[in-house]
């Protein structure tokens, strides 16, 4: 199948991302400390991608690719409103909404002590048969992303693409936990597209790449290797 022009776009756009976030110090490798996720992973790779807000520049290129994958993959005049999931991606959220002069909204990951409704986890304005974008920062295997989208489609909102600065791309259950719900996911980067820059400008020695490339093919092997073995820290 020949690329078309969006298809290379895409690429080098991941790259580029993928760059940004090794040069800005957002991609850290630690075996002596694993990062731990929420699915009971752990990994010897850590991603803060808060750090691009801290760039100006960077920050601006990676919110102009955005921009282009929400027109191209969504549409340009689609959206109703842009909805922040709870946590790092907020900034992004925030970002985006300002330069699409959409309403903002803010989902909560849990109701307030005592409070049940799915009115009490949406902060902001939206009405039934809005169409909602829901921006987080990271995605690993969608199951966070899911209860996010919960309250927005029992306020009537159409959610039907969540965007992410980054998707891990190596769990099979982020499709068994959006698909359900008819959710699409869109990311700008990978950690593929970050092995694939490390490996061009040889920013990890060979065990670095060799332990990454380990974790990224099978996770859930490496894992179990390496779990209890060394201190671990949640992940960002």
């Amino acid at each position: 199948m020949i690329p078309d022009a969006w298809d290379i776009e895409l690429r080098e756009g991941a790259i580029g991302v993928a760059r940004h976030l090794i040069e800005t110090g957002c991609v850290r490798y630690d075996p002596d400390h694993l990062c731990r996720h929420g699915s009971g992973l752990v990994s010897p790779v850590h991603l803060e991608g808060r750090r691009l807000l801290s760039y100006p520049a960077v920050r601006d290129e990676v919110l102009d690719f955005a921009l282009r994958m929400i027109g191209q993959e969504i549409g340009d005049g689609e959206l109703d409103a842009i909805a922040a999931a709870e946590g790092a991606g907020v900034p992004w959220a925030a970002l985006i909404a300002d330069r699409m002069s959409l309403p903002l909204v803010f989902v909560r990951k849990d109701a307030p002590e005592g409070q049940q409704d799915y009115k009490h986890r949406i902060e902001g304005r939206v009405e039934p048969g809005w169409r909602v974008l829901l921006v987080e920062q990271i995605a690993a295997d969608g199951h966070r992303k899911a209860r996010f989208a919960q309250p927005l489609k029992e306020a009537g909102c159409d959610v039907r693409d969540l965007f992410v600065l980054f998707q891990y791309g190596i769990f099979d259950e982020i499709q068994e936990h959006l698909a359900p719900l008819g959710i699409t996911m869109h990311a700008l980067a990978t950690w593929w597209d970050v092995l694939e820059v490390a490996n061009r400008g040889h920013y990890l020695d060979g065990q670095a790449q060799g332990e990454i490339h380990a974790f990224l093919h099978d996770p859930k092997r490496w894992t179990a290797e390496h779990q209890g073995s060394r201190k671990s820290e949640k992940a960002a």
